[in-house]
């Protein structure tokens, strides 16, 4: 009986021993399980990680003349959880306290962190939490409104809102003088619970000029358009991060615990553009849009040898830094505009019939008296034999086409996609418009083709094959943009000049470039474009403007395209005016519109440019005495 009473209770204490124990393990395995999770938790969510933005790089023209830079700004922000907390702000409120105590004016740095140390134990004894946040949210606010811009105190406080978690932006783009005075006030005072974020804004000095070139990037510092667009990945930049702890008490660690990648700043872009022609070319284009009564329009400038864009405004323009009308504004004629070129595409089928070698600037053909019945065509003048010098000259539709018909019809369409129309020139702008190429077998098609109707052409597709007149034949690819450029000046990469293609002979592109200078001449349609001492080729255009079912009566589009010198041109320019609508008897016309622009544009290039005259100056009679 006494043995089984000893193994009765020698199980119940075995079983006490594993239940114990089983229960321990438990509680071990939770506390570590939970105290892990806890710790994770705890760690992650005490660190603060804020973005280090960088630099975009500037934008200069061909001369290094800044067009785009950054100025700092900040953002200032306030963080909710901190406003809240009275262990956090109390130093603001005990600070004005500590500076009232008689000792305070004469103590060292030691002496006084003892003084506001006092001061805080005093208050954490004394006042209640909720009050001590309140009274520093009212410093703070006493000291931001007025900084900041704000109406009021109420204006302030709703902007911030409730206290809690998280963080708020309370103001954007403030300048740098007001951002460091702000910084300083707050340290000062041992204010807590502001963030001030720098960064910097993107920012334009001529902010008039050359904007479809330049383009813009929105709030985020990200391009929408232009250079700034195309060339982003560039410019851009990569922005850095630090990343700050907090200890249990949810107070900020010092700066040796935090962990700091810096921002790697953009690369600077250099462009083709030369802000002295660019500043002439936009005072131009304004002058002659005004006298023209016209809104729409736009004048390139190119280097022929290289294909780089020297100068290119378009109308109707907007401000880069206020951009208020970029909605409306925005498209740049240049390269987002199709019209129907009219006479000034005649250099297509006009140097293709030399280049096949059927025919040469002598050569004539008979214009029908001004009328080509089978076809409908028409010119303005009675014209009977004439070669094609003179069909140039005269801008005869019917000569024209009869330097078109001597070539098969795909052929001429060949010409056509070889001097680059029907497909976008690849410059570095983004949404550029390819414009239409119709490869039509309908007669009437062929020969309205050849006058400059029935293709859509832009101003810089046409300002390039002029381009390939002007520099022996070769089609430049358009290019806006020279190099990259780091920090410290080195060129990390630069954009050669690109050939697409030998569109015609050097000898047919000498011809022709003789043949346009007598456009300019007494009897040419381009009379106006002359410039003393200078040789001046180019093509006047005259096109209807088109509208559902057919063309208006009497609304056109006006173009100048031209080259100087014409021996060795320095630059060729195209000049578009849309709908002008001039005051007066005046005719709207390539030759009374767009051919001044041009002359006023090149006569003040040469000085510029250091152009040096290749004709004689005529000099003014002097009356004998």
């Amino acid at each position: 009986m006494k043995r089984g009473l000893e193994v009765r209770l020698l199980i119940v204490c075995l079983t006490l021993v594993v239940g114990l124990s089983a229960l321990s393990v438990r509680l071990v395995f939770l506390q570590g399980t939970e105290t892990g999770r806890t710790s994770h938790k705890e760690s992650r969510g005490f660190e603060a990680k804020r973005p280090l933005f960088a630099q975009r790089g500037y934008i200069c023209d061909r001369n290094e003349e800044i067009i785009a830079r950054n100025i700092p700004v900040t953002t200032v922000k306030v963080d909710l959880r901190q406003l809240g907390k009275c262990n956090e702000v109390i130093g603001g409120v005990a600070y004005p306290l500590a500076m009232m105590d008689p000792r305070w004016a004469t103590a060292g740095p030691k002496e006084r962190n003892r003084i506001l140390a006092a001061k805080r134990r005093e208050l954490f004894e004394s006042e209640d939490p909720d009050d001590v946040v309140r009274q520093h949210l009212d410093f703070l606010v006493k000291i931001l409104v007025p900084r900041l811009g704000f109406e009021s105190r109420e204006a302030l406080l709703k902007k911030i809102g409730p206290l809690g978690h998280g963080e708020t932006i309370i103001a954007k783009n403030v300048t740098e003088d007001v951002a460091d005075e702000l910084e300083q006030v707050i340290r000062e005072n041992r204010l807590q619970g502001v963030i001030l974020q720098k960064g910097y804004r993107r920012w334009y000095p001529n902010p008039d000029m050359a904007c479809h070139v330049v383009g813009i990037v929105n709030h985020e510092g990200v391009g929408k358009s232009g250079v700034e667009r195309s060339m982003s990945a560039y410019l851009a930049g990569k922005d850095g991060y630090e990343v700050t702890r907090r200890d249990a008490q949810d107070l900020a660690l010092g700066k040796s615990q935090s962990v700091v990648k810096p921002p790697i700043q953009g690369l600077s872009v250099q462009l083709t553009l030369d802000l002295s022609l660019q500043a002439i070319v936009e005072e131009e284009l304004d002058a002659g849009l005004e006298f023209a009564n016209a809104e729409r329009g736009t004048i390139v400038v190119m280097e022929p040898g290289t294909g780089e864009i020297l100068a290119m405004a378009s109308r109707p323009a907007f401000n880069l830094n206020l951009r208020e009308n970029v909605s409306t504004a925005g498209v740049n004629y240049a390269t987002q505009a199709i019209y129907e070129p009219g006479s000034t595409i005649k250099i297509v089928p006009t140097s293709a019939v030399m280049d096949l070698g059927l025919a040469n600037r002598e050569t004539s053909v008979f214009c029908h008296n001004g009328h080509y019945a089978e076809l409908k065509i028409n010119d303005v003048g009675h014209y009977g034999w004439m070669s094609l010098e003179k069909v140039l000259m005269k801008s005869s539709n019917i000569g024209t086409y009869q330097f078109a018909k001597m070539m098969p019809k795909e052929t001429l369409y060949d010409y056509y996609e070889r001097f680059g129309f029907g497909q976008p020139t690849g410059i570095s702008l983004g949404a550029e418009l390819s414009g239409l190429l119709n490869r039509s077998s309908n007669p009437t098609d062929h020969s309205r083709i050849s006058y400059g109707y029935g293709i859509d052409v832009t101003p810089l597709q046409l300002t390039a094959a002029y381009g390939a007149i002007a520099n022996g034949g070769r089609l430049m690819k358009p290019t806006v943009v020279k190099s990259a450029i780091a920090n410290n000046g080195t060129k990390i990469c630069e954009f050669k000049p690109e050939m697409v293609r030998q569109v015609v002979q050097p000898w047919v592109a000498r011809e022709m470039r003789e043949a346009l200078s007598q456009v300019t001449e007494e009897g040419g349609t381009a009379t106006r474009a002359r410039v003393p001492g200078f040789r001046v080729a180019g093509k006047t255009g005259t096109s209807r403007k088109a509208k559902p079912g057919g063309y208006y009566s009497n609304r056109y589009v006006t173009s100048f395209a031209g080259m100087m010198p014409a021996e060795d041109p320095a630059f060729v320019a195209v000049v578009v005016i849309d709908d002008p609508r001039p005051s007066g008897d005046l005719k709207p016309g390539g030759g009374t519109i767009a051919a001044p622009v041009f002359a006023k544009v090149a006569s003040r290039f040469v000085s510029a440019m250091n152009l040096v005259p290749t004709v004689p100056i005529p000099q003014p009679e002097i009356a004998s005495q």
